[in-house]
């Protein structure tokens, strides 16, 4: 689907001598944007990608959430629409540098292509200069994160399809690079418009994007929900029961998404592996999540009594493109396929690609966190999410 913030563009690029039309983006979507656009707008991309980036502290947007001022929400606006002409236009640049082999993807070529007209859309944004315009800034900056919400399953799609026609040291060290810079810009990207436009509104428990009351127990319980539905309607078999122990009732004070999404592919993953190491026996081994609660960091150890992993299989979990789907097991596809139908964002959407496990990884480190798996093969797997303290991130994470 064309995104509706496209349509803006019709009378900005050519093509030729006359202006482009819906159609014609369809098609454009299938050649690489570089060969497209004028060389005034790569002028244009070049300028802003120079420029140095803002990166406010989680502390200083919990502080300047507390002001409703109409002015401020003018300034903050101006703010935005700048700082996401820089960003925009960085990832622009990094895209343009990959590998001419990658660019000719069809996916890839698309990515490149969304950031295109999300850059665009941005640059004839009307300028911001009194409250009257806000809503409709908000409007614009709304659209581009619907628009840009894919670009990590489609360009996952296009790199896993590339995978053949590189050597794998050489792709691996590529491959990560790009994903890390593209999965953080992305997320501090979302972070900061979600701050944006939550300035407009009152969120009991929020300050910011920050839950300051948020349940362990209960999105545990929400992803272990969501990863067994899944696995009910692929296996049609009894499912694992989760339980949860340790400081149970421990409320923390994060961003409820980051943590929401490392839950989701850490619980999916589990279901898939207990479920299939006891395919039909009515009694299956609990999948056992243990909340411990410090001054320092919080810990969410998920524990599986699956398959477990060889040592081959753990030095390759956190690249991405590998994946576990490549063996061919009964379910595998039909189990890819259902999550990415039943999938609530594109956080459930990843399976078969190998990128849950390492964009997971990328968010704890970013909020500096760890990540860790300890695996007993043909035994099971446990997996150790430990997560500081807000107080130890308030001036330590830049978004």
């Amino acid at each position: 689907m064309i995104p509706k913030s496209w349509k803006a563009l019709q009378p900005i690029v050519k093509a030729g001598s006359r202006s482009l039309t819906t159609s014609d983006l369809h098609r454009q979507l299938k050649k690489p944007i570089l060969v497209t656009q004028s060389s005034t707008l790569q002028k244009k991309i070049n300028y802003y990608a120079i420029e140095p980036k803002n990166e406010p502290t989680i502390g200083t947007l919990m502080k300047e959430s507390r002001s409703r001022d109409k002015n401020k929400l003018v300034r903050s606006c101006q703010f935005m629409h700048r700082e996401f002409l820089v960003r925009i236009s960085k990832v622009i640049i990094h895209l343009q540098n990959l590998p001419y082999l990658l660019l000719t993807n069809e996916d890839i070529k698309r990515v490149l292509d969304l950031y295109m007209y999300a850059f665009t859309d941005m640059l004839h944004q009307p300028k911001i200069q009194n409250i009257g315009d806000v809503d409709k800034f908000n409007e614009t900056l709304s659209g581009l994160l619907d628009d840009l919400q894919d670009i990590l399953l489609i360009l996952s799609r296009g790199i896993h399809d590339s995978q053949p026609h590189f050597k794998s040291e050489d792709f691996n060290g590529t491959v990560q690079k790009i994903m890390d810079y593209i999965t953080i810009n992305r997320l501090c990207n979302r972070i900061l418009a979600r701050h944006h436009l939550s300035t407009h509104i009152t969120r009991e428990g929020y300050i910011s994007v920050v839950n300051t009351e948020l349940s362990l127990k209960k999105i545990i319980n929400k992803n272990a929900a969501f990863a067994a539905n899944v696995c009910q309607n692929v296996y049609m078999d009894t499912l694992p029961e989760v339980l949860i122990d340790g400081h149970a009732d421990t409320r923390v004070a994060f961003i409820p998404n980051i943590i929401d999404y490392i839950l989701r592919e850490i619980l999916k993953n589990s279901f898939r592996a207990t479920v299939e190491a006891n395919l039909h026996k009515v009694d299956k081994p609990p999948i056992i999540c243990t909340i411990c609660n410090t001054p320092d960091f919080w810990t969410i150890r998920v524990s599986d009594r699956g398959t477990g992993m060889t040592e081959e299989v753990l030095k390759q979990v956190e690249n991405y493109c590998y994946t576990s789907f490549k063996q061919e097991q009964q379910y595998s596809h039909a189990f890819g396929d259902l999550v990415s139908v039943a999938g609530q964002d594109q956080g459930s959407s990843l399976a078969g690609f190998g990128v849950g496990i390492p964009v997971s990884k990328a968010y704890v480190k970013f909020v500096g966190g760890k990540l860790e798996f300890q695996t007993m093969p043909g035994i099971g797997t446990d997996v150790y999410i430990k997560i500081p303290q807000l107080s130890m991130m308030l001036d330590n994470v830049r978004i």
